[in-house]
């Protein structure tokens, strides 16, 4: 196949990603390539840098939703059916838990050693001892079937014991599996919610503001707290999470965003339910006024 100009040579995607992922980044890979912008290019285009753009489609760094929609205007294609693709993989890389992004894998430490040397001799050895001994609990089994039974009971009832000990004193059940979360309602507040163990977050309420900035308001019912977060356009603007009784936490992003691109989010508000949760989004001078919505919305 002919190599197309300024086409890179993508990185090959390691088969541990979610599959709605890796579908993702196949998607924006072709829409890149039907654009025939270059990484540079493709970053003026969107306004999003090349150092970004090379992180989403070698699925290094997980794509907004706001460079999604701008890889779709680039390559002038419709974006409901990508949108779809990327609700998706969001929702599948969302439940990876902790679980570290993959890496290659790294050569064993202690490997054969082909030249039958030291290493090779010893193995042999502990071949051949083993065989011995198989032969020796063999006769031993024809001879004393029942004596070599008790035996093999005991020892295994010394080496299970202390195991079931451990186990016990754990506990079992879903009670003892099921971690506690590390806040709750009040004592969530002001606190920063991809620093906080609160893993059962769900968006009950998007919206895209007028200037293309997605926003959308998260729950977490386990810690019974909510927050709003955000793939800005542009920076200097502000944005707000009220909570059922008027309480209201905010962030306001610096003028310019270090990162174009990159999730923008509040402190959490204490909220036991989605009802009476809102957002409300302030732009920068010169942009649109004041744009709010509830939950559920």
């Amino acid at each position: 196949m002919r190599h197309l100009p300024g086409r890179p040579h993508w990185r090959t995607l390691p088969q541990s990603l979610p599959a709605p992922y890796r579908e993702l980044v196949g998607d924006l890979r072709q829409l890149k390539d039907r654009s025939r912008l270059s990484l540079t290019d493709l970053g003026r285009t969107t306004a999003i840098s090349k150092s970004s753009w090379e992180r989403y489609l070698n699925a290094k760094q997980f794509p907004p939703r706001q460079a999604v929609q701008a890889l779709c205007r680039a390559a002038q294609v419709s974006e409901e059916a990508v949108l779809l693709r990327w609700e998706r993989a969001d929702a599948a890389w969302s439940r990876r838990g902790l679980t570290a992004m993959p890496t290659e894998p790294r050569p064993d430490r202690i490997t054969a050693r082909p030249d039958g040397g030291a290493g090779g001799r010893r193995s042999e050895a502990t071949r051949r001892l083993v065989h011995r001994a198989l032969l020796a609990a063999s006769a031993l089994i024809v001879k004393r079937p029942w004596a070599t039974t008790a035996g093999v009971l005991l020892l295994c009832t010394a080496m299970l014991a202390p195991a079931v000990i451990i186990h016990a004193s754990h506990g079992t059940g879903p009670a003892a599996a099921t971690r506690p979360p590390v806040c709750r309602l009040r004592s969530c507040e002001h606190r920063d919610p991809l620093a906080t163990a609160c893993e059962d977050p769900v968006t009950v309420g998007s919206r895209t503001a007028a200037d293309g900035t997605r926003l959308e308001i998260r729950l977490s019912p386990s810690c019974q707290a909510g927050w709003v977060r955000s793939w800005p356009t542009h920076g200097g603007f502000r944005i707000e999470v009220t909570s059922p009784d008027g309480h209201a936490e905010a962030a306001t992003a610096p003028p310019s965003l270090p990162t174009p691109g990159e999730m923008v989010t509040t402190t959490m508000i204490a909220s036991a339910h989605a009802t009476g949760l809102r957002c409300c989004y302030y732009p920068a001078a010169g942009r649109p006024g004041r744009q709010c919505f509830d939950a559920g919305s």
